[in-house]
């Protein structure tokens, strides 16, 4: 009579073993799956829109130093964007103000022209010509962009030869939102 308890003991820790063994193969699989895909998902996110630290006092008041921004690469960027650029091995960010086959001039009261119309620029508080060593009218190259720092009196940008256009080979993307502090950017 116990012997085929027995029997029905092994019979049930055999079943039971092979429950256990098969749940944590199917868990297994879950995991491997789950951080393949985040794997790749972070991999496509950092490759089209890449993270980037803003240092500086360039573009206060709309950016502060220390914030952190997500740039999107395949935006398609117009005057007016932000955009992140490499400079000497340094990311710079800055305002689109003037696009390819544009003229750009700038007075000596720091008001800014493209193709003669005088811009309207409400997120700079302080016209300045600034730090400046071009001679305008100023035509930019097809596929360029003229960038201007929002805060004038201490942005190094497109004023000066140094710095130049942004062209394609030096372009990280569209500046599109704040991780630090949290928002969008206009």
């Amino acid at each position: 009579m116990f012997r085929g308890l027995r029997i029905v003991e092994k019979d049930s820790k055999k079943k039971y073993s092979f429950f256990k063994s098969a749940l944590f193969r199917s868990t297994l699989k879950i995991v491997i799956i789950v951080i393949v895909t985040a794997s790749l998902l972070l991999n496509l996110f950092t490759f089209i829109m890449p993270v980037v630290k803003y240092y500086g006092t360039s573009m206060s008041p709309m950016l502060e130093d220390g914030q952190i921004l997500i740039v999107n690469k395949i935006s398609d960027i117009e005057s007016g964007d932000i955009i992140a650029f490499y400079y000497n091995n340094k990311v710079l960010v800055r305002r689109v103000v003037a696009t390819g086959n544009e003229q750009v001039s700038i007075d000596v009261f720091g008001t800014v022209s493209v193709n003669g119309k005088e811009l309207d620029e409400p997120y700079v508080e302080n016209k300045t010509l600034g730090q400046c060593n071009l001679n305008f009218p100023y035509n930019i190259p097809s596929g360029a962009f003229f960038v201007l720092g929002d805060n004038r009196d201490s942005a190094m940008d497109s004023r000066l030869e140094e710095i130049g256009v942004v062209t394609d080979d030096r372009l990280i993307g569209k500046v599109v939102f704040s991780i630090k502090p949290f928002g969008l950017i206009d």
